[in-house]
């Protein structure tokens, strides 16, 4: 009975996350069209839209399973020790994320590089606060609090943990973000084991935005923005083409090495700050539940956005879009 309820609890989140896919990319067809029309949406509204497409079907979910915020999802208090670290871990874990950022690089080209004329064409406040707060809330409460612990009733935290990054990857349906959100994905969710609350990943994912945002922000007032992000992005490409690549690469691998080493004691801390050292220790050690995450519905919506990374724009192109 309860390996068929682990089974049915698979199936169904398969075919949430499916249906986050399929909103999040009809609601991107629909805003090209907009703009074929000449219709644009402020940049405010499209952050806004974007992350909908995800939150809404996962709080459809929640209702659905009546599943309770605190026992279920995460939302528990944690200390304020465990609030300061989680500041000391976004550097560190924003520090990994710049290597896999750079080494994604020798393949394609940086997304947020090219995201940034539309991101500066907003309100920088309202930008700032939906990408460094909205978003990290809403993609935390989806990829950790929601499918990270309903996986673990049926594989266990450390595959679980894996799987809701990938999923958490796949979503940003492009090579380059994909990359670095694997990785943050999985320490979030070692994070938020040790912590056994959502909360630290909430406010690491929060800093890591938020100082990225602030970055682009202030570079951007230096000089006219349009200005600014064509000059990025002709120095983006340059380094990728160059030689240069290879010694950010090469900096950026000791800057991640230097910071695992310093994370993984900070890790063990927060466990012990909230008495869950075991629970921790657990993670890597559980090897109880060996229920399969991968169904005929994970498997059709990881399918579906592959297609969109990589055949979408050829179909798009070919009936003139």
């Amino acid at each position: 009975m309860q390996q068929d309820n682990a089974r049915k609890e698979a199936g169904a989140l398969g075919w949430l996350f499916f249906i986050m896919l399929l909103v999040h990319v009809s609601c991107s067809l629909a805003l090209i069209i907009l703009q074929q029309k000449n219709i644009v949406l402020p940049i405010e509204a499209q952050l806004i839209v974007s992350e909908l497409t995800i939150l809404v079907p996962a709080l459809i979910y929640v209702l659905i399973r009546k599943l309770s915020f605190s026992r279920d999802l995460g939302f528990r208090r944690i200390k304020a020790g465990t609030v300061l670290m989680s500041v000391l871990m976004a550097v560190l874990s924003g520090t990994i994320a710049i290597f896999f950022n750079v080494v994604s690089q020798l393949f394609v080209s940086n997304t947020i590089v090219e995201m940034s004329d539309s991101l500066l064409a907003g309100s920088n406040a309202a930008v700032w606060f939906l990408g460094s707060v909205y978003g990290p809330f809403c993609e935390e409460f989806v990829f950790r609090s929601l499918f990270n612990s309903r996986y673990e009733i049926v594989t266990g935290p450390l595959r679980a943990g894996l799987v809701s990054a990938l999923f958490f990857a796949l979503t940003h349906m492009n090579i380059n973000q994909a990359a670095y959100a694997f990785v943050l994905g999985v320490i979030f969710s070692v994070i938020d084991k040790a912590a056994g609350s959502v909360y630290p990943s909430m406010i690491i994912h929060t800093c890591i935005n938020g100082f990225n945002l602030l970055v682009i922000i202030a570079l951007s007032g230096i000089s006219d923005s349009s200005e600014y992000t064509q000059d990025l992005a002709v120095a983006s490409e340059a380094a990728r083409q160059g030689d240069l690549i290879y010694v950010i690469t090469a900096v950026t691998f000791v800057g991640a090495i230097i910071s695992t080493l310093i994370l993984i004691p900070c890790v063990a801390f927060v466990a012990k700050h909230e008495g869950r050292y075991d629970e921790l220790l657990d993670m890597f050690r559980n090897r109880r539940l060996k229920g399969r995450w991968l169904t005929v519905s994970s498997a059709l919506a990881i399918c579906f956005v592959l297609f969109v990374m990589f055949g979408m724009n050829a179909m798009l192109s070919a009936i003139g879009f």
